[in-house]
């Protein structure tokens, strides 16, 4: 059923975080976004794309199929330095 939400992309790109990082090093963040991929053991990478008002990183995560790491890494790899500002 996973495979059927991927269609024949090769990963699903989704928010990390409901917002961008908080300010200093107590936290990492809200991590509803992540949960569902944790849970499902699907592999997910964060890539940085930009900040957000208080000019803190906003990032995106690469989802991937089961056990296809390297395909959601290459991908991750593709994407980084498209979605990264100069």
């Amino acid at each position: 059923m996973l495979d059927d939400a991927f269609g024949d992309a090769d990963a699903i790109l989704a928010p990390s975080a409901p917002g961008e990082a908080p300010r200093g090093l107590q936290a990492t963040g809200d991590p509803v976004f992540c949960r569902v991929w944790s849970l499902l053991g699907t592999p997910a990478v964060n890539i940085p794309c930009g900040t957000g008002p208080n000019g803190l990183p906003v990032g995106v995560q690469v989802i991937g199929r089961l056990f296809d790491d390297r395909r959601a890494l290459a991908v991750a790899d593709w994407l980084l330095p498209r979605l990264t500002p100069p």
